[in-house]
């Protein structure tokens, strides 16, 4: 019966992850829901509600190139990229019920590209435009719904230069799209099936890095070097050219009026003049770094784009041909992502995507990061504040792979430790949050977390450190000399941890801090540590193919099985701990009971990586392979029964399971983590009490909770401050608001009355235009009936002549008919009589021919054939005159047929001219009424007209006085223009003599200006040894400062000693008064040897030995970066002369005895620290503890000595600064001298110039 009860189910409940190597990888299907891919599915996430949906895909681990959301936010097509040898998929998936709809493909044989480079919907959502990779760059017209191409093109330009990058729809066209890429621009319609490329296509030169439709008939591009430009209605307008940092606003109308002022049609100019302007215009700031302008984005109340780094640019629309910049966006220096290796910007931070939620309130982008950050659209402006910062959302994930994972038990927490961020973080899974985030300065290699929540195992490259969790930091409560610990975990009560040190499983007390086992066996890398229930079992396996089983009473191993043939990458051990699961490379679960391997079953045919065995020894959790988690049936039987769970894509780290059996959690190599939930276990989960609950409990600092409470009563005094503020301003504001209201109701009145008036003087002159309109109306009325009577007589005098015209023409008709009738049966009868004539004539022939063939018998055989040649060719000839006479007469009958149908259709046209007359009446009708209003309106005109024409007369009067003034004007100009014309006769000839004078000053001044050149490139040499030599200087500078420092740490550490001996004195004197007491005598001393020797021999020792080692690798560093300065400074001057070669050869040389000296310095420095403290009792190194208690009376009687020791310690710092002041002014002189000889040493071409 047991093996037909099922595995256990698992669903993923919430999963944190973004994949970053997918283009356009983050969407908003409305207000709440955002769509991104993570691990192998597609999440939908409801960022408000915290709730998550989840679209599984077919191929978990086929790459995927890109998603596209259609306009209507219904349908998302995956770009996935194909093997080799195979054809790209598109696959489209409904939103709405979360499964695939249609699968897209090339429909070509011949295509050999992997993928599509790019695609986009049209802006109806019914048709999909795709565009594929090298070497083909096909573009084919899909109508995805029916699942068929209807048309394609060749997308690459017509040369073969460039690739194509993107494709944008028109936002009203539906046939309109248009082709950027590096070097690629090209517009194309399709009409009929057939792609044609229409307008500006001049790109060659242009590295295209973004596009955008701005308005239906503009687009908007951005370019490699900043600079950002727009075409129109198919033509480049050169005069939109904007540095897309530099830019403030966008006025395309204005840029149009002075266009046409100018006269020109400019918008046709070739990409190199294009260039060239932004060129010329970006020359004004030279110091200004170039970036490529990318993700352009378009929403109805403006756009946005990135350029720089990491900022995102929102311009705000305005007006149809204005936009003003409103905001600049970017992620926060102070953000906790921003680690020490990159303190204000990282290339991670580069934004990839950006999307605008439907209502435009939100601005979502994605970075290299596999991380969400939002920010408001409509916020605060960019004068209140220019650089707004986004916020993550949801958790803040980690990035970089995650090395080691921990659950709690009192908590619904678990902990994770990042490999690449160095940060720990506690995450909450019943609220799918996260708690707290702490970054660390070294590597962090495990972590594990105690099972009340409250305690923590952290190692770190250094040290292994037990640390207290408080509410928002990790506070270090003891440190353990373990380096790089990869494997710790506390027991199942807590009480014990054990933890690797190298191929040793140390066992420490979680109370006492002691080593209470080291247990020893292993002989490769230790990869897993497993606690039974009862904490009595520690089962260990390794890589070696060793499992053990450890004793936590006596510290023996008492189980082991070895395999050499596996690598064993995790263990399992039940509550009894007498059953042991173990996995590894072979793919196999073994089951290993009593030093033995019982069973030993295949799963999943590849490497499993962790097991898990919840507490009620009734479910086994497997992972393996590429992102599966198994679930096992247990007991094994000899075939294991197993479900297997996909949300990963990539191989699952580690795993852990809730106290309760009811939540599983599993971390991949991406930093995705899976919060799974499970379904069916009833029955095979761990029965807890029923008044279990979780704890909720916290542990902060007293200073800390002094602080809090200090800052609660400073927020509520000032609250109560700012009330009292607040209630006063409100009465002064409420005050002045009620003078404005009268002021202002006093002015309404007086306004009212004064519109009663105008509206009464109003009314009474619309009664009077009233009664002259209706007079009016009755006069055009009659006048109308009386038009209206004489052109309905007029209509029934020209109708009645039109239907007695119509008579007439069927008479005619009809007679017309009889005649041709008549004329047919004539022509038959002649026919027929002219057949029969005819053949009565052949058949005399023929009995001619008969009584000549009984005459001729001899020649029977020829005179036969010759007569039945001739007969066929007669029977023929009369055949061809039939069928000629008959066609004849066809054609004349037809031609009177279609006679007789013409003058049909003529009858039915006038009686449709009738119908369309009568119709025509009733609009002359309609007509005379619109002939009237307008009659009215052009009476108005008229009048308007006439006051213009007396205006335009006066106008015409004063020009022409104008122009006779500007005749008389013309003449003396023309007289004036005589006498400069002999004016500059003489001029000419002044200036060919002036020119014969120029041309050799010219030549001197072009020799002048060489030589000013010559001394220029001079000034700049001396200003480049001038400024290597500043830099010198600040690095002695530095050397002196640190050298200040080594004094007064030297100082302090007197101070200590100085400090340590007054207490040692004091406690030797308190012990005086126990001289008679041998017993208390003796405590006291061992009191004062554990408390003076012990405790602080072995921190002493190491803090001193650190100390020393820090002090002598920052030394070596700095003298180590001057080294390599001055190698720079060496191979740049190369080309120089023999002098400053030797130069920087006695600097080097002076530079590596100032490195030797100092190394002996620290290594002397050294052995005179550790001599000292053996001397005072505090290291055991040089001298044993009881000659040290020896010397101690002896150290302390001799207090002057050490006074000395120090004083000369002091005068030998003194004496180093000195020294390094020496060297400071000594290189001050040489450099002094190297400029003085420059100065001395004369200028190529100045004696010249002298």
């Amino acid at each position: 019966m047991a093996a037909t009860v099922p595995p256990p189910n698992i669903s993923a409940r919430f999963f944190y992850g973004l994949r970053t190597d997918i283009q356009f990888n983050a969407h908003y299907v409305n207000e709440s829901d955002i769509i991104y891919p993570a691990g192998g599915v597609i999440v939908i996430y409801n960022h408000i509600q915290k709730k998550q949906k989840f679209i599984r895909l077919q191929d978990k681990h086929k790459p995927i190139k890109s998603l596209v959301l259609a306009p209507n936010r219904r349908w998302l097509a995956l770009n996935e990229i194909a093997e080799e040898g195979q054809k790209p998929i598109i696959t489209i998936y409904d939103l709405t019920t979360c499964k695939r709809r249609k699968i897209l493909t090339v429909p070509f044989e011949n295509s050999t590209a992997r993928e599509f480079a790019c695609l986009q919907f049209t802006f109806d959502s019914k048709y999909l435009v795709a565009i594929t990779g090298e070497p083909d760059w096909y573009l084919y017209y899909y109508n995805w719904d029916k699942g068929k191409v209807e048309s394609h093109a060749k997308a690459q330009n017509p040369s073969g230069q460039g690739t194509v990058e993107s494709v944008q729809c028109n936002p009203a066209d539906a046939t309109l799209v248009v082709i950027t890429g590096p070097y690629t621009f090209r517009i194309m319609n399709v009409a009929e099936t057939v792609w044609r490329q229409w307008g500006w296509c001049k790109a060659e030169n242009i590295n295209i890095t973004t596009c955008m439709w701005l308005t239906p008939d503009r687009i908007m591009f951005g370019t490699d070097n900043c600079v950002i430009m727009m075409v129109e209605n198919g033509e480049l307008r050169q005069n939109c050219v904007f540095n897309a940092l530099d830019v403030i606003e966008m006025s395309l109308k204005k840029v149009e009026t002075e266009a046409l002022e100018e006269g020109g049609d400019k918008t046709s100019t070739t990409s190199k003049d294009t260039q060239s302007k932004a060129e010329s215009e970006r020359s004004t700031d030279t110091d200004s770094e170039v970036y490529p302008v990318t993700n352009f984005v378009n929403f109805p109340k403006g756009f946005v784009f990135v350029c720089g780094q990491g900022y995102v640019h929102m311009f705000e629309k305005e007006s149809p041909h204005h936009w003003r910049k409103r905001n600049v966006f970017r992620i926060s220096r102070k953000c906790y992502k921003h680690t020490r290796d990159y303190p204000i910007w990282s290339h991670l931070d580069a934004v990839q995507h950006i999307a605008v939620d439907p209502n435009q309130e939100t601005l979502l982008i994605t970075t290299l990061r596999n991380q969400l950050y939002y920010v408001k659209l409509f916020g605060q402006h960019m004068l209140q504040n220019p650089e707004i910062a986004f916020n993550e959302l949801g958790p803040a994930m980690h990035y970089g792979p995650i090395n080691s994972l921990s659950m709690c038990a009192w908590k619904p927490i678990f902990i994770t430790a990042g490999e690449q961020d160095k940060s720990v973080r506690i995450w909450n899974y019943l609220t799918d949050d996260i708690e707290m985030i702490k970054l660390y300065q070294e590597e962090i290699s495990c972590v594990s977390l105690h099972p009340t929540g409250l305690f923590a195992v952290i190692g770190f490259s250094d040290k292994l450190r037990f640390m207290v969790v408080l509410i928002d930091d990790f506070e270090v409560m003891r440190e353990f000399p373990i380096r790089n610990c990869k494997r710790a975990k506390f027991s199942t009560n807590g009480h014990l941890f054990a933890a690797v040190n190298a191929q040793v499983i140390q066992v420490f007390s979680s109370v006492s801090f002691n080593n209470v086992y080291n247990l020893k066996g292993h002989n490769g890398i230790i990869t897993s540590l497993t606690w039974s229930a009862n904490d009595l079992w520690l089962v260990s396996c390794g890589t070696e193919g060793a499992v053990y089983e450890w004793s936590m009473s006596s510290g023996q191993r008492v189980g082991e099985v070895i395999l050499k043939t596996n690598q064993f990458a995790a263990c399992a051990v039940n509550s009894h701990g007498k059953v042991t699961y173990a996995v590894g490379s072979d793919g196999e679960i073994k089951e290993i009971g009593s030093n033995t391997i019982r069973r030993n079953l295949p799963l999943l045919g590849c490497p499993l990586d962790t097991i898990l065995l919840s507490r009620s020894d009734m479910m086994l959790f497997i992972t393996g392979g590429e992102g599966g988690v198994t679930s096992v049936n247990l007991p094994l039987l000899d075939k294991a029964i197993y479900n297997e769970f996909h949300m990963h894509n990539k191989k699952v780290t580690c795993t852990a399971l809730a106290y309760d059996d009811q939540t599983l959690i599993s971390v991949a190599e991406d930093a995705s983590i899976c919060i799974w939930r499970l379904t069916n276990a009833e029955g095979r989960a761990i029965a807890l009490d029923k008044d279990f609950a979780y704890s909720k409990e916290i542990l902060i600092s007293k200073k800390d909770l002094k602080e809090k409470i200090n800052s609660i009563n400073l927020l509520s005094t000032r609250m109560s401050e700012l009330e009292t503020e607040h209630s006063y301003q409100l009465r002064q504001a409420e005050a002045t608001q009620a003078e404005k209201l009268k002021e202002v109701h006093e002015g309404y009145c007086a306004a009212i009355d004064e519109l009663k008036e105008k509206n009464e003087t109003m009314e009474n002159e619309h009664s009077h235009e009233i009664g002259m309109i209706q007079q009016d109306i009755a006069k055009l009325r009659s006048g109308h009936e009386r038009t209206l009577q004489a052109l309905e007589a007029d209509f029934n005098i020209r109708l009645i002549g039109e239907y007695d015209r119509y008579q007439s023409l069927e008479d005619k008709t009809a007679r017309m008919r009889k005649d041709y009738e008549q004329r047919l049966e004539d022509l038959a009868e002649s026919k027929r009589q002219a057949l029969r004539e005819m053949n009565n004539m052949f058949e005399h022939k023929l009995e001619e021919k008969e009584m000549l063939l009984l005459e001729l018998q001899e020649q029977a055989d020829l005179e036969k054939r010759e007569h039945e040649t001739i007969k066929s060719s007669i029977e023929d000839d009369a055949d061809r005159e039939i069928i000629e006479i008959r066609t004849s007469y066809e054609t004349q009958l037809k031609e009177e047929k279609d006679a007789n149908v013409r003058l049909k259709g003529e009858t039915g046209l006038m009686k449709k001219k009738m119908i369309a007359a009568h119709k025509e009446i009733e609009e002359f009708k309609v007509q005379v009424a619109q002939l009237k209003l307008e009659h009215i309106q052009f009476q108005k005109v008229i009048s308007n007209l006439e006051r213009d024409v007396t205006d335009l007369k006066k106008e015409i009067q004063e020009r022409d006085g104008t122009i006779q003034d500007k005749e008389k004007r013309i003449y003396e100009l023309k007289r004036k223009k005589q006498e400069l014309e002999k004016y500059k006769f003489v001029l000419n000839f002044k200036i060919t003599e002036l020119k014969n004078q120029i041309e050799p000053k010219e030549r001197e001044v072009a020799e002048l200006q060489t030589q000013i050149d010559d001394m220029e490139n001079e000034e700049l040499k001396l200003l480049n040894i001038k400024h290597e030599l500043e830099l010198k200087i600040a690095r002695l500078n530095e050397q002196l400062a640190s050298a200040k420092k080594d004094f007064m740490n030297q100082a302090d550490m007197n101070l200590q000693l100085k400090s340590t001996l007054k207490k040692i004195k004091i406690d030797l004197h308190n012990m005086t008064a126990n001289f008679q007491d041998p017993n208390k005598l003796k405590i006291n001393v061992k009191a004062l040897f554990h408390k003076y020797v012990e405790d602080i021999d072995f921190v002493r020792s190491r803090v001193a030995e650190n100390e020393a080692i820090q002090e002598f690798n920052r030394q070596r560093d700095h003298l180590e970066k001057q080294v390599a300065g001055y190698r720079q400074q060496l191979t740049k001057a190369l080309g120089g002369s023999k002098s400053d070669i030797n130069r920087i050869m006695d600097e080097n040389c002076t530079l590596l005895s100032e490195i030797n000296n100092l190394r002996t310095e620290l290594k002397s420095t050294r052995s005179r620290c550790f001599q000292m403290e053996s001397i005072l009792g505090l290291s055991a190194r040089y001298i044993p503890p009881a000659i040290a208690r020896a010397k101690l009376k002896h150290v302390t009687e001799d207090r002057e000595k050490l006074d000395e020791k120090f004083k000369q310690k002091i005068e030998e710092r003194e004496e180093t600064i000195v020294a390094l002041k020496e060297e400071n002014d000594r290189l001050l002189g040489k450099m002094r001298c190297v400029e003085e000889a420059d100065e001395g040493s004369p200028r190529p071409g100045k004696s010249d110039t002298q």
